[in-house]
């Protein structure tokens, strides 16, 4: 798995080629994914490498039912 700073340069390589084309679905998508992961960051300074789309969604949204984590 790649670091944050990884992910970060590949998204805003990604981003860059997508403004390039025009294509603004894809911009404001990668402009959210680089907002979401460098809030990430900022909350887990210890993290050494780059959540998965679930981890990061359910940092952003813990009550979310699919995030909820059940204790047997």
């Amino acid at each position: 798995m790649a670091s944050i700073a990884d992910q970060l340069h590949a998204y805003h390589s990604t981003l860059s080629e997508a403004q390039a084309r025009g294509d603004e679905a894809t911009v404001r998508k990668l402009e959210q994914q680089i907002h979401d992961l460098k809030a990430f960051g900022e909350r887990h300074p210890e993290a050494a490498e780059a959540p998965s789309p679930l981890e990061l969604f359910c940092d952003l949204n813990p009550s979310n039912p699919n995030c909820l984590v059940y204790d047997d």
